[in-house]
């Protein structure tokens, strides 16, 4: 249940917007009631206008903006029998064009004022972030820990592995080459929402990560030890290998995630895991949804929603293994990769890498 002391909250465009009701299905017939303070949509004023958003004067009487949205949420911007899009126009004193199927093109949005554009436009922009988050993550912000000797040292760690628990199943393990760290998922819908993501991660290299650095030389990564996600050590989905910085003060990485992550959610793109502040730095290396699958089915994002998961016991390893040495690599790379999507080095695929060297 939400708490109303402290509800869900979106942000759009930099700004920040409650969520009523998070825990309600968007569909094409309703429009998640979102909304910015309690002021009605007819009281706003320039106070509450985005600088950053273009608005053309297009004579003595009429404003325009456009507005890039994914064929795939147009069904929630119209709703039924074109429901949502006339109350949007109505609330706003606005002209909402809306491409026709199959056909490409921006939202265009017609109003009297630049006001009544701007909030036509976060009203459109809140029923697509609401939206956005109820859908499977296509993208996320990796870390690629797959260097020659963590891989050498990983493929080691498996042999012995198996060789001290003979009854285990080798296809939980992941992969060598895409060992990695998360720091965010998002969903990604066309080639400009890639777009737009790779721009913010530009734009945090500057804002953020370099701040961080403080013309230092990139840290070094070192994977070392093993923790799980669950409370019962026989009952495990996920064994992980815990990293740390070195190089750098203690909580550099942490802040780099979290700063990212932050970066990200501001902009509207993406949401924090599971609510918390801060996110769970960690490198999977045994996964209970690889049970008995091959390496195609892995990477396939159909057969993961179909799958349930069965536990697997990894008491035995824990004890044998449970300060394991996987080496130090250094962090030269931040990646947008492609979820279910395997590249030709065995890593996922990229849609944008930043190079911090």
């Amino acid at each position: 249940m939400t708490d109303i002391v402290k509800p869900d909250v979106i942000w759009i465009e930099g700004r920040c917007y409650r969520v009523n009701d998070p825990t309600s299905e968007v569909t094409s017939l309703q429009e998640h009631d979102t909304y910015e303070n309690d002021t009605p949509i007819n009281d706003l004023d320039d106070e509450y206008d985005d600088d950053n958003v273009e608005v053309v004067m297009m004579d003595d009487s009429r404003f325009c903006t456009n507005l890039h949205v994914s064929k795939h949420y147009m069904g929630y911007i119209i709703g039924k029998k074109g429901a949502v899009k006339y109350r949007i126009e109505r609330d706003t004193r606005t002209q909402i064009k809306v491409p026709k199927p199959g056909q490409a093109g921006d939202i265009v949005i017609l109003g009297q004022s630049p006001s009544s554009v701007k909030a036509a436009r976060r009203r459109i922009n809140i029923i697509v972030m609401s939206s956005r988050m109820k859908q499977r993550p296509t993208h996320f912000i990796s870390i690629p820990m797959n260097n020659s000797n963590i891989v050498a040292n990983f493929e080691r760690f498996k042999a012995e592995v198996l060789k001290e628990c003979p009854n285990f199943d080798e296809s939980l393990f992941i992969r060598a080459q895409k060992l990695h760290i998360t720091m965010g998922v998002m969903c990604l819908m066309d080639n400009e929402e890639r777009l737009l993501a790779s721009k913010l991660l530009t734009e945090a290299n500057e804002k953020v990560i370099a701040p961080l650095l403080q013309s230092r030389a990139p840290p070094k990564i070192k994977l070392k030890g093993l923790s799980y996600m669950n409370d019962d050590p026989k009952q495990i989905d996920v064994l992980y290998g815990n990293v740390q910085e070195e190089g750098h003060p203690t909580g550099f990485l942490q802040n780099l995630g979290d700063s990212l992550v932050d970066h990200f959610y501001k902009a509207g793109i993406m949401d924090r895991d599971h609510g918390r502040e801060n996110i769970k730095l960690h490198v999977t290396l045994i996964n209970s949804k690889y049970r008995g699958q091959s390496d195609a089915n892995i990477d396939n994002a159909t057969n993961h929603s179909r799958r349930s998961r069965q536990s697997f016991d990894g008491s035995q390893i824990l004890n044998k293994f449970s300060e394991y040495d996987f080496g130090v690599m250094e962090l030269t790379e931040i990646h947008i990769s492609q979820r279910y999507a395997i590249g030709t080095d065995g890593y996922y695929q990229p849609t944008f890498v930043l190079s911090l060297n």
